[in-house]
């Protein structure tokens, strides 16, 4: 086994014994790549159910993960419907791999898309329901402009404050979405949707901070952000 794998492994190994005693609640992970933000949390959930489109990167997931029985990951693109669905790689690594092409505009130009592949695809609402899962306390979604058109889909969820928590890569409202030929995934779209019973508590880029809300760089197209369920009104 290669130093590098190895320490990976180990470090991983470390974060699951000690997440033993403290795990409760289920995640729900959409896009997890590569699984960088993914390792740091997975430790703190009783179950975790982690979705990767990229037939390359999930490999290496559900190797890294297959000694963990509280995690369960899927070769699967997380769309509106259940079937088959075309995929495009990105050139860089694959981080922006997406259903969707990029705007012509998007100030990332140097990054295109270089193949295309199908996979399946699933329904989210169908697929929670078929695991008997009623309540979500973490969601998170990376999932290259689909975010909030996969998010719909779980609209009696959200309508029942079914989900405790929702994280999201989001784009300005200015731009609507780096993918062209994909639905709004603005912030402001986010806020329409969830306003009645969420509230944004950060802003930000990876790793949020509630009740942060800091700024990206003028020129970035996307931040991430969270809500949070409000307080039921008595």
């Amino acid at each position: 086994m290669k130093l590098k794998r190895l320490i990976r492994i180990r470090t991983l190994d470390v974060l699951y014994s000690l997440g033993i005693k403290k795990r409760k609640g289920i995640l729900v992970y959409l896009g997890v790549h590569q699984g960088r933000s993914f390792s740091s949390i997975f430790q703190r959930y009783e179950a975790c159910y982690g979705f990767e489109a990229n037939p390359q990167f999930c490999a290496k997931l559900l190797e890294d993960y297959k000694r963990y029985p509280n995690v369960h990951i899927y070769n699967v693109a997380v769309a509106k419907e259940k079937g088959e669905i075309e995929f495009n790689i990105s050139s860089n690594d694959g981080d922006s791999s997406s259903i969707g092409n990029f705007d012509e505009n998007w100030f990332n130009k140097h990054i295109k898309m270089v193949d295309k592949i199908k996979i399946p695809s699933i329904n989210l609402l169908e697929f929670l329901k078929d695991e008997g899962i009623e309540y979500v306390d973490e969601y998170i979604s990376d999932i290259q402009g689909m975010d909030l058109e996969v998010l719909k889909t779980l609209s009696p969820m959200i309508t029942q404050r079914k989900i405790g928590r929702i994280t999201s890569e989001v784009a300005k409202n200015q731009y609507g979405n780096v993918y062209k030929d994909l639905p709004d995934n603005s912030e402001a779209g986010f806020n329409d949707f969830l306003g009645e019973n969420y509230e944004c508590i950060a802003k930000g880029w990876n790793k949020l901070k509630d009740g942060s809300f800091d700024e990206v760089p003028e020129h970035w197209w996307e931040m991430d952000c969270r809500w949070k369920l409000k307080e039921e009104k008595h």
